[in-house]
């Protein structure tokens, strides 16, 4: 083990409580990826009212904005230095050590609670142990990974001191509810929610796909597209109809389905405005029962039923690569999309995630060779 590593890590020290609580996710803060910027002026009184609210936890990267969402947190930051939670990332093929000290100067601090590896590439261990060392000279309070797989977190907790992974997860994508979760709630890691209205979808405000241009990063994300488009849609519907009886927005639900879930510890939730902060608060004060919550996933269970393929389809497959052989075996109508995707991650190839799964079904159906959403009926 390396020195310094703990068998047994709890969440970042500062600023943590039992329950899960609300942080703000500043991709959108850097001006560059989601559509139209919005004015510099309006971003920082964005994070000003977050902090105003009563929001200790922020997190950015370098990738964000190219460094501008780093520049504009220093600068809206610097008289709550000490209220506050900074976390920021290391990408996964940077210098760990000018790439935190790069960030500590945009963010004008001297250290950040939590620095993360934004992704586990190759190289990645090496990386790991560069960051704790950072933390050991202070520049840093603690160690975490984003986007990892069980087994490299697993193998992290072997040789650093992790204590947080952060991945996506809303009530649309529930990759880590078969993994990466559960493993977290075992080790005490706290789990960091990002992407939890699955990139605006979950606002409700699209009821067609929606044309988003060439320098907007969701133009490319399969769910604002075709087929899954339309399953995602249909739970819309009845999410809006639930959130406007309780008199909230649907994405306030959203993120309330996702702070009633077991094992998250901070929900990042973006915004782009100081009414989008305040939108994202009621979620606080939406309080939903067991029932509530099981009524969602009953509803997003019944629209996102397991594929099924027949035997001419599995025939076929015999000739095809392995991961398409693999998930074909398994669409057998009852065993989901990421629970496919994690059992040939668990194989300790290259990770595999529900929405490849998802993708693979939708093309195969476009050509009558699987049913996507599972009986009744027998497929080719």
């Amino acid at each position: 083990m390396h020195p310094g590593a703990r068998p047994d890590v709890g969440p970042p020290p500062r600023f943590t409580t039992p329950e899960p609580r609300l942080g703000f996710g500043a991709w959108a803060l850097g001006g560059r990826g989601w559509g139209p910027g919005t004015d510099e002026t309006d971003r920082i009184a964005t994070v000003e009212r977050a902090v105003e609210r009563g929001i200790t936890w922020f997190d950015t990267a370098p990738a964000y904005g190219a460094g501008d969402s780093e520049v504009l947190l220093g600068r809206a930051l610097k008289g709550h230095r000490e209220r506050v939670a900074i976390a920021t990332k290391v990408g996964p093929r940077d210098d760990p050590r000018g790439s935190l000290e790069a960030s500590l100067r945009r963010l004008q601090s001297d250290y950040v609670d939590l620095v993360q590896l934004h992704e586990a590439l190759d190289g990645w261990e090496w990386r790991l142990e560069e960051l704790a060392t950072l933390q050991r000279e202070g520049k840093a309070l603690a160690i975490g990974l984003c986007n990892a797989t069980h087994l490299q977190l697993g193998r992290a907790l072997e040789f650093a001191p992790v204590v947080s992974c952060q991945g996506p997860y809303n009530l649309f994508d529930r990759d880590v509810e078969q993994r990466e979760l559960p493993l977290c709630s075992e080790r005490g890691l706290a789990f960091l929610a990002y992407r939890p209205l699955a990139a605006g979808l979950l606002t409700g405000k699209y009821r067609t796909p929606p044309r988003f241009g060439a320098d907007d990063h969701r133009h490319a994300i399969y769910w604002f597209h075709g087929p899954e488009f339309a399953r995602r849609e249909r739970v819309l519907a009845r999410l809006r109809s639930m959130a406007a009886a309780r008199q909230v927005s649907p994405a306030a639900l959203a993120l309330a389905w996702l702070l009633a879930r077991p094992g998250v510890s901070l929900v990042l939730a973006g915004a782009r405005s100081a009414a989008q902060v305040d939108d994202n608060l009621t979620a606080l004060e939406t309080a939903l029962s067991a029932t509530d919550v099981t009524a969602i996933d009953t509803l997003v269970a019944q629209t996102f039923t397991p594929p099924r393929a027949g035997a001419e389809t599995r025939a076929r497959a015999t000739a095809w690569g392995a991961r398409e052989r693999y998930i074909v075996e398994r669409l057998d109508g009852s065993t989901s999309c990421e629970a496919i995707a994690a059992g040939w991650t668990d194989r300790g190839r290259e990770p595999m995630v529900a929405a490849q799964v998802k993708v693979f079904v939708d093309q195969l159906a476009e050509r009558g060779l699987v049913r996507p959403d599972g009986p009744p009926g027998d497929p080719p």
